[in-house]
């Protein structure tokens, strides 16, 4: 949306005024372009400092706006001496609406890559699942969420890693029985330090993600019901794949891994 609403809003006004000035003074055109490419810019440039994006995206706002400026003045010139009618140059018009096409398909794939897609067009655009309901989990290792994703957090993701590795703590976690959708399940988190010892007092929670919609987030804090050994009843609200974080805090020790689990239809 930090894209696709900006886009819209200036390839629908642009395009309004453009004509409207232009039926106004005639013989104006590529001024008019200009004007409206300053002015949209003008516009925008408070929305994008209040809403900061990010900058990949704000290059991408500008240049549509820029261009949806520019291409009006192209494709439309002063009409000549002899008549008064609009100019339509029919080429440049066709190679400009392949290269919209495109923007507006990689913007519709980049807010897909963002937020994922929601549960009804997934449920009628993705393939159904083959075979009987199974459930499985896996954790590839003490990976941080997100931090990979973030460039700029890059070195604190790191320098965490690293210091997950020298703590040597042993983790088990999983499910205790198969996790069905709308039934609760136990979720069990065991912590040992280097030595084999419990590690006691922690804060442990485990958050899950849905691939397809943020809406169904939640985490769930866990209980330690004997030394070190961290428990909750989870009831996952959708079937299907989650990536499930598991946060351990204990004094100044952070320790973070990702892994992933199916959850079976009742």
């Amino acid at each position: 949306m930090a894209l696709l609403l900006p886009a819209a809003l200036g390839m629908t006004v642009i395009p309004i005024l453009f004509f409207l000035l232009r039926w106004r003074f005639p013989t104006a055109g590529r001024q008019i372009a200009f004007i409206l490419g300053v002015l949209s810019l003008a516009v925008y440039a408070p929305y994008a400092i209040l809403n900061w994006p990010g900058l990949d995206v704000v290059a991408m706002a500008v240049a549509i706006l820029i261009m949806t400026a520019f291409i009006l003045g192209l494709i439309f010139p002063p009409p000549h001496a002899s008549s008064q009618k609009m100019v339509f140059h029919a080429g440049p018009a066709t190679i400009i609406a392949f290269f919209a096409v495109i923007v507006l398909l990689n913007s519709i794939f980049l807010t897909i890559a963002t937020h994922g897609l929601s549960e009804n067009v997934a449920r009628e655009l993705l393939p159904k699942p083959q075979g009987g309901p199974v459930a499985s989990s896996y954790f590839p290792g003490t990976v941080a969420h997100d931090y990979q994703e973030r460039g700029k957090q890059f070195q604190t993701y790191d320098a965490q890693r690293e210091e997950q590795i020298k703590r040597g703590w042993q983790i088990r976690r999983g499910w205790l029985g198969e996790p069905v959708v709308g039934q609760s399940t136990q979720f069990r988190v065991q912590v040992l330090d280097r030595a084999g010892q419990a590690v006691r007092g922690a804060e442990v929670t485990a958050s899950f993600l849905r691939f397809s919609s943020e809406a169904f987030d939640f985490t769930r804090q866990l209980d330690e019901i004997e030394p070190g050994v961290y428990q909750a009843g989870i009831t996952p609200p959708q079937p299907g794949r989650w990536e499930v974080l598991v946060d351990i805090q204990h004094d100044d020790d952070m320790h973070q891994l990702r892994g992933m689990t199916d959850i079976a239809r009742q």
